[in-house]
């Protein structure tokens, strides 16, 4: 499959499924290039892909039991905007698995926030590392 008709079938859907992942803010016009779209729609990576799926399946139970021994300053920044993954289901019910887990909810942000709003994000990463480094949880 990865190397016979995913990846012609990856480019006829590619424009729409872009718009699905990015909505509601628009695909960067320099996100097949710059933001390394293009490198998604090589075979390995769609087997890589493929393999991740099939594979949740089977550990994604032992990984979220694991949840509550985390034990470093964490942090989960989440768009309300986000249509690939809801915010009632991966976002806020680890308010309760992760002990001290730095949430920051953004209105209207959607899936791809390090693509449309960057500085936040890095912002988001080096307040997590901050507290990480510090040795403050």
């Amino acid at each position: 499959m990865a190397y016979t008709v995913a990846i012609p079938l990856s480019l006829r859907y590619a424009r729409p499924t872009l718009r699905f992942i990015f909505a509601p803010q628009a695909v960067p016009t320099d996100y097949m290039v710059h933001g390394g779209g293009w490198l998604g729609l090589r075979p390995p990576h769609y087997f890589a892909t493929s393999t991740d799926v099939v594979a949740v399946e089977r550990d994604l139970g032992q990984i979220e039991r694991r949840y509550r021994d985390i034990a470093m300053p964490a942090g989960i920044l989440f768009g309300t905007g986000d249509r690939v993954i809801g915010e009632a289901v991966h976002g806020e019910p680890m308010l309760d698995k992760i002990s001290g887990l730095d949430f920051e909810r953004v209105e209207g942000l959607g899936h791809m926030p390090q693509f449309v709003e960057p500085e936040r994000i890095v912002a988001f990463i080096q307040r997590i590392a901050a507290r990480a480094f510090s040795g403050v949880n």
